[in-house]
């Protein structure tokens, strides 16, 4: 009895150094299945004379090897010897808000000083469809991002054509006793959508209305996490005369959270 427990000892500790030789061969084993997102917050301060007008826009975002996003490409370039650098980041969700806002413009109408009322109301987004990549190789920090309606790769890595899917937009409510609003323009898909598309028009005795377009539609961001650092934080100017701004924020980490989501905070 005494011979077979020492044996189960021996087996038991031959086990367990069996055991931590795996752990010390393979330490970082579960980080290679470990996914990082990118959790974009923007703030567009869209009249410099009113701070209460603003945008805000959330988006999550996920790593992906180009070598998967591109099966074939990486195919071709492995079988020329190389290798398709960089990651893609996959769309996983994004949401979007504007304030309500009237100004006015100073013009003539009949050779006489008149305004132009303009205004839109409250939303939230409609649809919304972004993407990015880390597409230099030798520097997997530095970070493209922006707004689109061309395909984007999806978190679950099947690409999606924003514009495969019909789009619908909601025209003016005319109440009873009121001016009905001519529509003018088109209504299309663009990279943000709301709710509620329309920006209001008054002058010289006449209404009407037009697509909402988003401060974000043309909006992108080349940027780069320094010292090992996992936020980037900034602002850029836009407009005719550069008069507005917008305030981004991008966190990179493990978690699919995104801490601000539908907060405006950053």
């Amino acid at each position: 009895m005494h011979m077979k427990s020492r044996n189960k000892t021996l087996i038991q500790s031959s086990l367990l150094f069996l055991t931590l030789g795996i752990l010390v061969l393979f330490p970082f084993q579960h980080e290679a299945t470990a996914k990082t997102y990118y959790h974009v917050t923007l703030k567009a301060f869209l009249d410099p004379h009113a701070l209460s007008a603003v945008e805000w826009t959330w988006v999550t975002l996920v790593e992906i090897p180009k070598s998967e996003a591109y099966p074939e490409q990486a195919a071709l370039a492995e079988s020329y010897g190389g290798s398709l650098g960089g990651s893609v980041l996959a769309f996983v969700r994004a949401a979007a808000w504007r304030s309500e806002h009237t100004y006015t413009i100073d013009k003539r109408c009949k050779d006489r000083p008149a305004e132009m009322e303009i205004s839109w109301n409250e939303s939230w987004n409609d649809k919304v469809y972004a993407t990015g990549g880390l597409d230099n190789p030798n520097n997997p920090d530095e970070l493209n991002f922006g707004f689109t309606t061309r395909r984007i790769l999806l978190h679950n890595k099947r690409w999606f054509d924003p514009k495969s899917r019909s789009y619908v937009a909601l025209g003016p409510v005319r109440m009873e006793g009121e001016t009905a609003e001519e529509i003018r323009g088109e209504f299309i898909l663009r990279p943000v959508n709301y709710r509620d598309p329309l920006k209001h028009y008054s002058f010289c005795g006449k209404q009407w209305v037009e697509q909402y377009r988003s401060a974000f539609n043309h909006f992108h961001l080349h940027e780069e996490f320094y010292d090992d650092d996992n936020e980037i934080f900034g602002q850029k100017f836009f407009g005719p005369d550069d008069e507005k701004t917008m305030v981004y924020q991008v966190l990179r980490t493990s978690s699919r959270t995104h801490p601000n989501w539908r907060q405006q905070r950053m």
